[in-house]
């Protein structure tokens, strides 16, 4: 326990926050990464398990999901999201980093293989009904997993490259969107020779690219275990400069985790746990009238942005559809050019937006991103609302080119600074909580657009 006369925080946060940028720094951006990308794999594989399942076990309903089952489907892991960013980050403030980092992946690993089992059952119960509660289930550590591994990253970044580094966590969504995709018709032309003989052979597809989610969870679980506490926890929360160094020195020893911890006589590194903060300072720290309109500015900007992002998202293969790209002669030539239609623009607009907002984020800034952002996007989306019919009878080529410029210009912007800047503004003692609440907000938004609401505007307009 350190010694109040030797406290040596100043020296300890400027050592972080000054250190070059190493390898250590990339293992952060790659441990708090892949769960983003098992996040956002997740979040959109719904668009071929939508599709999918509506051959599979809805034939007679013009092989699609009736409306209501599809829209709760949707919605199953936005709710679950909802509650996971709000619980894990208070639970992240309350009792630290390290002791919730890994749980979240978990809850998704679980989550991932039980959706990926679901049924009908001999009882009546539905394949949707058993995926929504897992795809909740999911969601649960989905929305844990944005305060815990903002945090994360943000806590061991330095100073000069943070919101590179904050940017390089938040663009593994991107890779996580493709990779549902590529997953999808990889296994789908596997199973080709099956399915054109009977198509009920699509079952297998739409369960593997479900459980091709657990992955990279796995892939990154060790990591979060075994990860330290943050200094900037250990030394601004607990008050503990001795183990908020030692903390600095597991993560960024060359020699490794083993010498530290052979250094402090075989066992990990303790840390004192009166100190943790409470929802008390929470509620202190908000009531001043300057905090609480940051965090109004936060909530509200992420509530409207994820209107923005997932209206289009989680409808992606439904406007795909509706423009005419998922057609063929049979079944499999179908679902086939609606992967295909999907990856087109998720590789012209999605990924070149998040790489643009790396690249940026130093240069042009955080606010500056975020209004280029929102105002591109508001000429884009009257474009496409006032002259969608006109647009698609004169072009597909170019409704494509605007609905992917879209994209690219919610990435660049406000989507991936909604993200970054509550994590920036916020004291390390209500971080994790602060930064959850923009998120709830953000799933509100998301929910705000309802798949049923966009389906009738789409059939309307024929």
């Amino acid at each position: 326990m350190a010694d109040a006369s030797n406290y040596n925080g100043p020296n300890t946060l400027e050592s972080l926050d000054n250190r070059s940028f190493s390898r250590h720094h990339l293992k952060a951006i790659l441990v708090s990464g892949v769960g983003f990308l098992a996040d956002q794999y997740d979040l959109q594989s719904i668009n071929i398990l939508t599709t999918i399942i509506g051959y599979t076990y809805f034939a007679g309903n013009n092989n699609a999901i009736p409306t209501t089952p599809g829209s709760l489907l949707s919605a199953a892991a936005t709710v679950g999201a909802i509650a996971g960013q709000v619980i894990f980050g208070i639970l992240a403030d309350r009792y630290g980093r390290k002791k919730m980092y890994g749980i979240e992946l978990m809850i998704i690993i679980i989550g991932t293989v039980g959706a990926s089992l679901s049924a009908n059952t001999a009882g009546g119960v539905s394949v949707v009904a058993i995926l929504c509660f897992w795809r909740l289930f999911q969601g649960l550590g989905i929305g844990a997993d944005y305060p815990m591994s903002a945090t994360i990253a943000a806590e061991f970044a330095n100073k000069q490259r943070r919101g590179t580094m904050l940017a390089a966590v938040f663009s593994m969504q991107g890779f996580g969107t493709v990779g549902a995709y590529i997953v999808a018709i990889i296994f789908l032309y596997i199973f080709k020779d099956t399915i054109e003989t009977d198509p009920a052979a699509l079952d297998h597809v739409w369960r593997i690219v479900v459980a091709f989610g657990i992955v990279p969870c796995l892939a990154a679980l060790y990591y979060r275990l075994t990860i330290p506490e943050s200094p900037r926890y250990t030394m601004k929360v607990l008050k503990d400069t001795e183990a908020a160094e030692r903390d600095m020195n597991t993560y960024f020893n060359t020699e490794g985790v083993n010498k530290v911890i052979d250094d402090n006589d075989g066992k990990y590194i303790s840390h004192k746990d009166e100190q943790t903060a409470s929802w008390e300072e929470f509620k202190i720290y908000f009531s001043k009238p300057k905090n609480a309109k940051l965090l109004f500015g936060t909530c509200a900007n992420w509530f409207l942005i994820d209107i923005a992002v997932y209206g289009l998202s989680l409808n992606q293969s439904t406007i795909i559809s509706k423009i005419g790209y998922a057609t063929g002669s049979t079944m499999f030539d179908k679902v086939s050019n609606l992967i295909i239609g999907n990856i087109i623009v998720v590789l012209a607009g999605n990924l070149p937006g998040y790489w643009l907002s790396i690249a940026l984020i130093e240069i042009v800034g955080r606010r500056g991103l975020q209004l280029i952002g929102f105002i591109m996007l508001t000429i884009i989306y009257v474009i496409l609302s006032a002259a969608y019919t006109a647009i698609l009878a004169h072009s597909v080529g170019a409704f494509i080119f605007l609905y992917a410029l879209g994209y690219l210009f919610i990435n660049m912007g406000p989507n991936t600074t909604t993200f970054i800047i509550p994590v920036e503004i916020y004291p390390t003692r209500v971080r994790a909580t602060a930064h959850g609440c923009p998120r709830y907000f953000g799933n509100l938004g998301r929910m705000h657009v309802p798949r049923c609401r966009l389906h009738f505007l789409l059939h309307s307009r024929n």
